[in-house]
């Protein structure tokens, strides 16, 4: 006598979806940009000091910078919004007949200043170098709605994702959903207004005019659609 097995029909209910096949799929990269006038700026002002005698060096560079710190708090500029990037001790050495030659330390203090108002960076940059900065370099521009404009950037690139799948999907006379299944978000973020360097010799007692220029807030996406 055979015995029959029987085994169950599997059916799919109606919010089960099939595993989706990669041929069925169109994937396209997606770019936003969006260009802002900035409202932020960050300059790097510091201050250089050698001596044969390292207290001596150290207490030259100590006095500078405080009439730095002073000039820069006397534009109303906010305490929280100045702060030591870097202080460093090194020896220097001359090289003579191939020879090093002990010259004597230097101690470099940096600060980073950030101004809210861009119309002043130039008269921050004016004003540290009177007090005694001698490197001014690194002038950085930002917004501070950051979100707000990389949001923006987000729906142009995908605008531009779904234009490239019609296009695909009119290429190969196909129906497709233009709401993609998968959305993969690359790094994006503000490209910074090229860095701007400034000699001490140049700016010193005279107005330095400083054109922020403008940023631009770019998005990537991969998208995925089905057809």
């Amino acid at each position: 006598m055979r015995i029959m097995h029987s085994y169950p029909i599997r059916t799919l209910s109606p919010n089960q979806v099939l595993p989706r096949r990669e041929v069925n799929v169109i994937t396209v990269s997606g770019e936003g940009r969006v260009s802002v006038e900035p409202n932020l700026a960050y300059i790097t002002v510091g201050v250089e000091t050698e001596s044969k005698n390292l207290q001596g060096a150290q207490g030259e560079n100590s006095q500078t910078s405080a009439n730095v710190l002073e000039a820069i708090f006397n534009l109303q500029v906010p305490r929280e919004n100045v702060r030591t990037i870097e202080y460093r001790i090194n020896n220097v050495y001359d090289f003579v007949d191939g020879k090093q030659i002990f010259r004597g330390y230097e101690v470099r203090h940096l600060l980073e200043v950030k101004v809210e108002d861009i119309s002043k960076v130039g008269e921050v940059v004016d004003a540290a170098v009177a007090a005694g900065a001698n490197v001014i370099y690194n002038v950085r521009f930002d917004i501070s709605d950051r979100s707000e404009r990389y949001n923006e950037a987000l729906v142009l690139a995908l605008r531009e994702a779904q234009s490239k799948a019609r296009t695909l999907a009119g290429a190969m006379g196909v129906n497709w959903n233009p709401v993609p299944f998968e959305i993969t978000e690359a790094k994006g973020g503000a490209v910074p207004v090229p860095f701007q360097t400034f000699e001490a010799t140049k700016v010193a007692g005279v107005s330095t005019p400083i054109e922020p220029g403008q940023l631009r807030i770019e998005a990537l996406i991969i998208a995925k659609f089905a057809y």
